[in-house]
């Protein structure tokens, strides 16, 4: 299968890269223009400062399969996306968009599934909501929606924001009574790679099973770290506020699937081996 990847040199584009390439497709990434370059060589220049540019670059490769981990103006996304969604309209393709657990921030009275109707109260949330609805209204069944709670892995921002700020005695901002579920970028890859293997469609909540209290996750990747356990600036709820969102769905085989003990665990290994981590 001859497959694009757009934003192929972030975290979640480039796992997908490596699944993806591994599984023997022809592949094509992108970076944005005049970035990544010695880093990424072989990527090719795409830049949201021309979304309408993303024509050509179709034209040019006529993939099977389109994959967005796009970031940048939401306007020029919503273009770039109208155009991918044109062009695969009129010559064949499915479209893998990866989207955002934010699509329920205005509901977070309890954990969410795919099936449930969207809400949200932020203006990344509406975004995403925004180019869920043009892409599937556009593409139909060969529309894919993946949609991630927080992402780790290696070379994770995440990870090492809380290395540095516990080590530097600096405060984390925290919430009392969230709870959260998670995913790595091998995890999403991996399920990108099924999903396209085996002609999956619709909407799919890449990530774990259950979900942990905010704070405990921290405090318990901290200990697997050797690290003393963070400060704190908390947040206070007074009901329990759920940022979730749950695989429902059966096709995905059981090894495909994660715990949070699972992610902890693989964050603790990467760390601990010497490896950088994202």
């Amino acid at each position: 299968m001859k497959i694009l990847v757009l934003g192929a040199s972030g975290l979640a584009g480039a796992a997908i890269m490596g699944a993806l390439q591994a599984a023997g497709h022809d592949l094509s990434g992108t970076s944005r223009a005049g970035l990544d370059r010695g880093k990424n060589p072989g990527l090719l220049q795409f830049s949201l400062e021309e979304p309408r540019s993303v024509t050509p670059l179709l034209e040019e490769i006529r993939p099977d399969a389109v994959v967005s981990c796009l970031r940048g103006d939401f306007d020029r996304q919503l273009e770039a996306h109208g155009l991918a969604a044109e062009f695969l309209c009129q010559n064949g393709g499915t479209l893998v968009y990866l989207s955002t657990a934010n699509v329920f921030d205005g509901d977070l009275s309890r954990p969410h599934y795919e099936g449930d109707a969207l809400c949200s109260d932020s203006a990344y949330g509406q975004f995403k909501i925004a180019c869920e609805q043009l892409l599937q209204e556009r593409l139909g069944k060969n529309c894919v929606i993946l949609r991630p709670p927080e992402i780790w892995g290696r070379d994770c921002p995440r990870l090492r924001a809380l290395v540095r700020s516990v080590q530097e005695g600096r405060p984390i901002q925290t919430y009392e009574n969230l709870f959260v579920n998670y995913t790595t970028d091998m995890q999403i890859a991996q399920w990108v790679a099924f999903i396209l293997d085996h002609g999956l469609r619709g909407v799919f909540h890449v990530g774990t099973r259950d979900t942990s209290d905010y704070t405990g996750f921290l405090d318990r990747l901290s200990t697997l770290l050797g690290l003393p356990r963070p400060a704190y600036m908390v947040e206070r709820n007074r009901v329990p506020a759920y940022q979730a969102v749950l695989p429902g769905r059966g096709e995905l085989p059981e090894h495909l699937h994660l715990s949070v003990e699972g992610v902890l665990r693989s964050l603790s290994q990467l760390e601990k081996s010497g490896r950088k981590c994202q």
